[in-house]
């Protein structure tokens, strides 16, 4: 099983920021995941939301209509104390947090490919082996781009689950391995839908050659739920506690 921090270990410092990947590696989950921006002036930044309203307070900026130097005027604490010297980082600088033997999971916020370029460069730049980090996006298109140009390198495509007008869900396995297939995906990062998602649905899909991941998971309880539907990864703000907690029952 790997375990991926939220946004960094965000249960306890705020998410996506340079405190919240350094507790990541301190606590030694298998990974973390983070968002990311591009900004005015071309710089890549790591936010969840386009708008710096929820994590920065005030009336928020958006990101990509903004430049890194007035982003960092800005205080990312997201109200937790202790915090309030917490900027939003460049993407560069949080790979000093990635440690050896751990993955880096990058969400692409915007379907736009220049971000997909920008990132493989700060990667590149930073002497990151591909092997090391997976793109993850809602965006079909951007993982389909991320794919023929880097086929080398990992993605998978983030999804959650609606309901149809005729009452089923969507996606149904078969669906959701035939986009797979058209995106050249290498599997899939899901919403832990406890309605749908169970053991036979995590099978087909990973009988099709699919990775299977979910997110986002913060119990004992729902996290041993689906490793025993055999998913290979959970994505959690608290990764290292649940990490902890199983390994020792």
């Amino acid at each position: 099983m790997i375990w991926i921090s939220h946004r960094g270990e965000s249960i306890d410092a705020p998410e996506n920021t340079l405190a919240a990947f350094k507790l990541s590696l301190e606590r030694q989950t298998e990974g973390m995941e983070c968002d990311v921006h591009l900004t005015k002036d071309g710089k890549l930044v790591v936010c969840h939301d386009s708008s710096t309203k929820r994590t920065c307070g005030g009336e928020g900026i958006i990101i990509e209509d903004s430049t890194f130097e007035e982003l960092q005027a800005l205080c990312a604490s997201n109200n937790k104390s202790g915090y309030e010297n917490e900027k939003i980082p460049l993407f560069s600088d949080t790979l000093q947090y990635l440690g050896k033997d751990r993955k880096y999971y990058i969400e692409i916020k915007k379907n736009d490919p220049a971000v997909i370029d920008a990132v493989v460069h700060e990667l590149d730049a930073a002497g990151i082996p591909p092997e090391k980090t997976v793109i993850i996006s809602f965006h079909s298109d951007i993982v389909r781009i991320y794919k023929e140009r880097y086929p080398e390198r990992e993605a998978l495509f983030l999804t959650m689950f609606y309901v149809n007008k005729n009452g089923t869900w969507w996606p149904c396995a078969e669906d959701l391995i035939k986009d797979l297939k058209a995106q050249g995906a290498d599997g899939v990062d899901i919403h832990c839908n406890q309605v749908f998602v169970n053991k036979e649905y995590v099978d087909t899909v990973k009988a099709a050659g699919f990775k299977f991941a979910v997110w986002t998971i913060d119990s004992v309880e729902l996290a041993k739920r689906f490793i025993d539907m055999g998913v290979d990864v959970i994505t959690s703000n608290c990764a290292a506690k649940l990490k902890h907690e199983i390994d020792n029952q």
